[in-house]
């Protein structure tokens, strides 16, 4: 009587490592999954980074506000994505994004300097979910893009200087 027992609990502890292995495998896959978003998040961010200081660098060495939009615009254009997951980054244009202050050759007014805000949209294949609320989901459950925006303000290195 007492092998029979024994065996029976044999099968009982059997039984719970395999719900173990289910329980754990499904914990190690909603990790997979978390782990590629954020790399690919990631991705984007520095992509986008990358691009915004080549192109503010490039704006830099102009010296007309036209010349530094077509550096920075031509700078932008060699920064790929995959265009699935990443968007390519641009080049955002108006009121404080794109500034070229170079005061007017006038060394006493200040610093020329140049600014440059560039964008890119990182999709992620899996929405993030956490105590309710979705993450890269709208309302419909269609994948949104994340935006990530980058500012950089560089000295301009050659502009025309006018001595009073």
């Amino acid at each position: 009587m007492s092998l029979k027992k024994h065996k029976s609990i044999k099968r009982r502890a059997n039984g719970m490592a395999a719900v173990e292995l289910a329980c754990g495998s499904l914990f190690l896959l909603v990790l997979t999954f978390l782990a590629i978003d954020v790399t690919i998040l990631m991705l984007g961010y520095e992509l986008n980074d990358r691009a915004c200081r080549d192109a503010c660098r490039a704006a830099a060495q102009q010296s007309t506000p036209t010349a530094a939009q077509n550096a920075a615009t031509t700078i932008l254009k060699t920064h790929k994505a995959d265009g699935n997951f990443v968007s390519d980054p641009t080049l955002i244009l108006g009121a404080g994004n794109f500034q070229y202050q170079d005061f007017g050759g006038n060394p006493t007014a200040g610093n020329p300097t140049v600014t440059i805000t560039t964008e890119c949209r990182v999709k992620t294949p899996v929405p993030l979910t956490f105590v309710g609320s979705v993450f890269g989901q709208d309302a419909s459950g269609n994948n949104v893009a994340w935006t990530f925006r980058k500012r950089y303000t560089f000295p301009i290195v050659t502009f025309n200087l006018v001595l009073p």
